[in-house]
């Protein structure tokens, strides 16, 4: 149970960080700035900094598929219906998640584009925010990076 509890953190925290992500570049914020902003705040954290280049660059590299973010949020709810415990923010999210779906079949190959990490999400609150997006090709740290051996 705690993994289903774990992902759908993990898909409220993602969609919501697309949305202010969105929302700050199109108040002429980069990209960059505001995540780096958040991730030197109270609010920043491992996952901020870590998903960070991704939305800077537009790297889909998959770690997690919209499928299976999707699956868990059902799965959430439906524990969520079980035990009478209403959560209208993962409902809200599951809705958003499957408007990105929908969005895939404006791509060339929505298949492998599904296929992709779901922090595309980003695409889906830009294209609906009418924001067009472009890399700022500009690396930032995961947090993940082995130490360099000092030489």
């Amino acid at each position: 149970f705690c993994k289903i509890a774990h992902n759908v953190m993990l898909g409220v925290v993602t969609q919501n960080l697309a949305e202010i992500t969105i929302l700050a570049q199109k108040a002429g914020v980069p990209r960059r700035a505001f995540l780096d902003f958040m991730n030197n705040s109270v609010m920043g954290s491992i996952f901020t900094r870590y998903k960070t280049n991704a939305l800077v660059n537009l790297d889909w590299t998959t770690t997690f598929t919209p499928a299976l973010l999707r699956k868990d949020l059902d799965l959430g709810l439906a524990s969520g219906r079980e035990l009478d415990v209403p959560m209208p923010v993962t409902a809200a999210t599951r809705e958003a998640l499957q408007a990105h779906f929908g969005a895939a079949a404006l791509k060339a190959d929505p298949a492998a584009y599904l296929e992709e990490d779901f922090s595309a999400l980003l695409e889906t609150v830009a294209l609906a925010a009418g924001v067009t997006l472009e890399s700022e090709d500009s690396p930032y740290p995961t947090g993940l990076e082995l130490p360099q051996a000092a030489e």
